[in-house]
Protein backbone atom coordinates (compact mmCIF):
# COMPACT_ATOMS: atom_id res chain seq x y z
CA UNK A 1 0.00 0.00 0.00
CA UNK A 2 1.23 3.68 -0.77
CA UNK A 3 0.68 6.81 1.35
CA UNK A 4 0.68 9.88 -0.38
CA UNK A 5 2.74 11.69 2.38
CA UNK A 6 4.76 8.76 3.77
CA UNK A 7 8.31 11.14 2.32
CA UNK A 8 6.94 14.16 5.02
CA UNK A 9 7.05 11.58 8.07
CA UNK A 10 10.67 10.56 7.54
CA UNK A 11 11.54 14.08 7.71
CA UNK A 12 13.34 15.29 11.25
CA UNK A 13 11.32 18.13 13.02
CA UNK A 14 13.46 21.76 13.01
CA UNK A 15 14.33 22.89 15.93
CA UNK A 16 15.41 26.13 16.04
CA UNK A 17 19.08 26.56 17.40
CA UNK A 18 18.50 30.90 17.92
CA UNK A 19 14.90 30.26 20.24
CA UNK A 20 15.28 27.91 22.90
CA UNK A 21 11.58 26.02 23.55
CA UNK A 22 9.13 27.44 25.48
CA UNK A 23 8.52 25.88 28.91
CA UNK A 24 5.30 23.63 28.80
CA UNK A 25 3.92 25.99 31.66
CA UNK A 26 3.82 28.89 29.11
CA UNK A 27 2.79 27.11 27.01
CA UNK A 28 0.27 25.40 28.84
CA UNK A 29 -1.00 29.43 29.98
CA UNK A 30 -1.82 30.76 26.30
CA UNK A 31 -4.14 27.96 26.06
CA UNK A 32 -5.64 29.33 29.48
CA UNK A 33 -9.20 30.81 29.32
CA UNK A 34 -9.67 34.31 29.98
CA UNK A 35 -12.80 36.52 31.01
CA UNK A 36 -14.03 38.28 27.85
CA UNK A 37 -16.60 40.16 29.54
CA UNK A 38 -14.85 41.59 32.65
CA UNK A 39 -16.83 41.58 35.60
CA UNK A 40 -19.70 39.31 34.60
CA UNK A 41 -18.68 37.01 37.19
CA UNK A 42 -19.55 39.37 39.45
CA UNK A 43 -22.61 40.82 37.82
CA UNK A 44 -24.23 37.29 37.92
CA UNK A 45 -23.07 36.43 41.59
CA UNK A 46 -25.20 39.65 42.62
CA UNK A 47 -27.85 38.75 40.51
CA UNK A 48 -27.72 34.95 41.97
CA UNK A 49 -27.97 36.37 45.45
CA UNK A 50 -31.01 38.65 45.32
CA UNK A 51 -32.51 35.56 43.82
CA UNK A 52 -31.45 33.92 46.49
CA UNK A 53 -32.62 36.03 49.14
CA UNK A 54 -36.18 36.76 48.00
CA UNK A 55 -36.67 32.81 47.56
CA UNK A 56 -39.15 31.39 50.13
CA UNK A 57 -38.90 28.14 51.44
CA UNK A 58 -42.03 26.07 51.32
CA UNK A 59 -43.23 25.09 54.55
CA UNK A 60 -43.23 21.04 53.46
CA UNK A 61 -39.15 21.87 52.50
CA UNK A 62 -38.75 23.43 55.67
CA UNK A 63 -39.46 20.89 58.21
CA UNK A 64 -36.80 18.14 56.17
Amino acid sequence: MSYRYQKLIKIPYHTSTAHPRMPLMERAAIFLPFAALSGFDDEVAEVRQKHLQSYEVPDDLRQE
